[in-house]
């Protein structure tokens, strides 16, 4: 599925509608989108022209235009369908199936995709969004004859503007095809209640083929493995950026032998909204510092390292103003089969021995990262500027952490907001431990002179010998004085176990000096 946008520059452009891939340069979607009038006014001379117009997909970029064709009985909604011809085949992309199989029944699950609001308040287009739906009979003079319809009363999904000429994926016996490409509603704001319609590709499919020019089919194209087959894969990434969060930092593993990656950005089109992409391999993107950029005005980015080194790559989706959600889609194309525990990181995996990614937690056996639990520690006092106060609990009931010595097996604890991290690392059998008794459950860690920590201690007691009490002082520790109470996570790994719970700014209590 992809996105059209108007807009000639495609770094400026905008969502406009959504549609999808059907054939290697065939891409479905709305008359409506394309077509102002009706579709005898839309043939021949009178076709919509490229101008100003591209097409986005999330695993191949920006695509041109060829052609436009509108259906010639198009009068909306009655054949509101339109064929694109793209001026070079999509690759990595498997075409989808347009339904041959027969109308669906009413009470048919499917899905619907699409670019378009979440709701008519945020005008957030530019996020693709994919929801549930049930097929019903049409009602509000919507024929059955052209068109599949559902109703939203505010449980499942619905479409909206921006999502027009989207799929309705449904499941016919023989496999996943597009049934419908989505046309409109009864409700201007698209919330409950509604009776939404797309039109009915079985009855349009001969006329679809023909359009198409014999480019329909569901195998890839360009000789190159589509997503989801040996030698493609993507990855994903999704969160929210605003004041609080300006960027997300996000990596993936790329194999020896990879021929391409490719990593896009699509993200809220709010108004005044505005996201950046920047790649970088082997480290994080800095100022001045990635091999790839994509800076426009526009809500989608796209960047093609062809060739690209072996290992991390880093993906960093920035803030320049306003506030919303961001998708990032990472994809490889060709490169060696994935082995855990060769040291180098590759697609499927998070981290590999020293090449950690992005992994702050630590890298597991299995080559993701380590899992940390957010019930076994418990944060009641904190203090972060100037002084460094913190008393915590971290244990399980069962002595999961007990059985591990501090002293030898290394401790490390994170302050962490949603912009940077603060870390206190004291490795395995470090001399600055000062006490260290496994029998009575005393061990005490004292920094030196130049040291913000002065002194990190844990404790088990009598009636609690399943539980170590830690408590964590110094003064002036670099990195502090930015934290944001409001999204804080403190995180405790000891030895190969791990912990972390979100500390709430309203119950804290006073501190001691």
């Amino acid at each position: 599925m992809g996105a059209l946008l108007a807009g000639g520059d495609p770094t400026s452009a905008r969502t406009d509608c959504t549609g999808t891939l059907v054939g290697c340069q065939t891409f479905l979607t709305a008359a409506h989108c394309v077509c102002p009038g009706t579709g005898a006014a839309c043939q021949g001379a009178a076709a919509p022209t490229p101008a100003g117009r591209t097409v986005y997909f999330a695993h191949a970029g920006f695509v041109p235009i060829e052609s436009i064709t509108v259906h010639p009985d198009y009068d909306f909604p009655v054949a509101d369908l339109a064929v694109i011809r793209l001026a070079a085949p999509v690759t990595a992309i498997a075409p989808a199936r347009v339904n041959d199989v027969g109308t669906p029944p009413f009470g048919t699950s499917g899905a619907i995709v699409g670019f378009g609001w979440q709701t008519a308040a945020a005008r957030d287009t530019g996020v693709k969004r994919v929801g549930s739906v049930s097929t019903a009979p049409c009602a509000g003079g919507i024929s059955n004859a052209t068109s599949v319809c559902w109703d939203y009363r505010g449980i499942g999904a619905n479409t909206c503007q921006g999502d027009s000429g989207g799929p309705l994926l449904l499941d016919l016996g023989t496999g996943p095809v597009v049934a419908g490409t989505t046309s409109g509603g009864f409700s201007s704001n698209c919330v409950a209640t509604d009776h939404s319609y797309d039109a009915n590709l079985f009855v349009y499919r001969d006329w679809i083929a023909g359009a198409a020019a014999g480019d329909l089919g569901t195998s890839g194209c360009g000789g190159i493995p589509a997503v989801d087959t040996p030698g493609a894969i993507a990855t994903a990434f999704t969160g929210d950026l605003g004041t609080v969060r300006p960027f997300a930092l996000e990596s993936v593993g790329v194999s020896p032998g990879t021929a391409e990656l490719r990593v896009a950005l699509q993200g809220s089109e709010s108004p005044g909204t505005d996201f950046d992409l920047y790649v970088r391999g082997g480290a994080a993107p800095a100022a001045g510092e990635f091999e790839c950029g994509a800076d426009g005005t526009g809500q989608f980015g796209f960047c093609r390292i062809m060739d690209p080194a072996a290992g991390s790559w880093f993906l960093r989706a920035e803030r320049v103003r306003g506030e919303g959600v961001f998708q990032v889609v990472a994809t490889t194309i060709g490169g060696e089969p994935s082995v855990c525990g060769n040291g180098l990181r590759e697609p499927g995996e998070r981290c590999d021995g020293a090449d950690a990614g992005t992994c702050t937690t630590g890298c597991d056996a299995s080559c993701g990262c380590v899992v940390c639990s957010t019930t076994d520690l418990d944060v009641f006092q904190i203090q972060l500027t100037p002084r460094v106060f913190v008393q915590a609990t971290l244990g399980d009931g069962t002595g999961t952490y007990t059985a591990v010595d501090p002293a030898s097996g290394g401790v490390t604890i994170e302050l962490i907001d949603a912009t940077h991290g603060v870390p206190i690392v004291i490795p395995p059998r470090d001399p600055r431990w000062v006490v260290v008794n496994p029998r009575r459950g005393r061990y005490r860690w004292k920094g030196g002179p130049a040291s913000p920590v002065r002194k990190l201690e844990f404790r088990t007691r009598r009636k609690q010998p399943t539980e170590w009490t830690i408590l964590l002082t110094g003064k002036n520790l670099p990195g502090t004085s930015t934290i944001d109470y409001q999204t804080l996570i403190v995180r405790v790994r000891l030895g190969p176990r791990c912990a972390e719970r979100r500390f709430h700014v309203e119950n804290t209590p006073a501190i001691p000096r």
